[in-house]
């Protein structure tokens, strides 16, 4: 069907359901979050969904046949409106395909993030920026956006050869990393700065369309948060779209996307490092289906169980079923004298139990709670 021939309908599901490869899933609605932890409803777009590049997974890449969609910038302007005035979001999250360059591109995303603003819209916006955009155009998006970045997609240059050999790795992906980090800090430092959100750098990686194992990912991300400051990677499980280079590759299973985000949060908020889950990889490099804390907590019995009311904030972050806010809550409360306080505050005392003891009162050791795991 010609492009010309789509309804506006049509034209947004067609773009609304291309953003799949874009840190979102496949409805007209994502989500972000704020610094408070507040989800940020957003309406997701792609500007067009046609592409000059040929990335070996993408339903959208160039020589695919397929049914080319565009909106206008004016259109996704009105049409976020449409839904903002309704309640319906809070903002905009706007992707796309390249269509000519990426400084085109970026040009038209740029003029969507310009109408909106100019017409005082105070809403959320997120764009995810085209690989290779130049540094004066990220310059003005990151002036009027909440959020930018771009989709690392992989590891290494080598596996982005693989499957995006329109690019190169270093300088579309990896500088554009370090300028959106730098821009980042300079809105947040910036005088006059009016209380507007700005999102943390983030990035994407497809899981399994090259073959990296789970110890190459968490060892990527864990130096893009040294390195670019990365807050957040998202992880997008490898599905193979027919028509395409990678159509006969094996779909990567979801709950290796959720075991990755499990680590990143680790990494994230709980101080754990890439290199200790080097016990919980099996030969091969990839993590069990199983949650990585619980494993980890397994792998170190000589530290267990600890005192809730003796032992430290980072003592605390390792024991299953304690989180940040909770282990933040044990340290203002203590002394603990039940189990019960400990669920109010937000433990999951099922998974806790056999990895504390209050005031020298513990369920089991640790030794038996695994052998009542094994059966033996």
């Amino acid at each position: 069907m010609n492009e010309h021939q789509l309804t506006l309908t049509e034209r947004m599901r067609i773009l609304s359901q291309g953003t799949k490869y874009d840190s979102c899933n496949q409805s007209a609605v994502c989500h972000a979050f704020g610094p408070d932890g507040r989800c940020i409803q957003l309406y997701k777009t792609l500007l067009t969904n046609s592409c000059a590049g040929e990335c070996a997974y993408c339903p959208n890449r160039s020589e695919r046949d397929t049914v080319r969609a565009s909106l206008t910038p004016e259109e996704i302007v009105k049409i976020t409106w449409s839904f903002y005035r309704k309640n319906v979001i809070e903002g905009l999250f706007l992707s796309s395909g390249i269509r000519g360059d990426a400084e085109k591109t970026a040009e038209q995303q740029l003029e969507v993030v310009r109408l909106l603003r100019g017409q005082e819209f105070t809403g959320y916006i997120h764009v995810r920026v085209m690989p290779g955009t130049p540094k004066y155009l990220l310059e003005e998006i990151a002036e009027n956006a909440n959020k930018f970045g771009v989709n690392a997609e992989t590891t290494s240059s080598v596996n982005y050869s693989e499957i995006c050999p329109n690019f190169d790795y270093n300088n579309d992906i990896l500088t554009r990393l370090k300028w959106t980090r730098d821009l980042i800090k300079k809105q947040r430092h910036k005088a006059g700065y009016n209380g507007r959100i700005v999102g943390a750098n983030d990035t994407q990686f497809i899981v399994g369309a090259t073959g990296e194992p789970d110890r190459e990912i968490i060892s990527t991300v864990n130096k893009f948060m040294n390195k670019y400051a990365l807050r957040r990677p998202y992880f997008m499980s490898f599905d193979p779209v027919p028509d395409t280079p990678l159509q006969n590759g094996i779909p990567s299973p979801k709950w290796r996307e959720n075991r990755l985000y499990q680590a990143s949060f680790l990494m994230k908020d709980y101080g754990v490092k890439a290199s200790d889950f080097d016990v919980i990889f099996n030969d091969d490099g990839f993590l069990a289906d199983d949650d990585p804390k619980m494993r980890l907590a397994h792998e170190h019995p000589e530290i267990f169980p600890i005192d809730i009311n003796t032992a430290a904030r980072y003592e605390l972050l390792m024991v299953p079923g304690i989180g940040p806010i909770s282990a933040n809550r044990i340290m203002h409360a203590r002394p603990i004298v039940s189990e019960q306080e400990l669920t109010r505050m937000g433990v999951i005392i099922s998974r806790a139990r056999p990895f504390i003891e209050i005031n020298g009162s513990k369920q089991t050791n640790l030794y038996s709670f695994q052998a009542m795991e094994t059966g033996s």
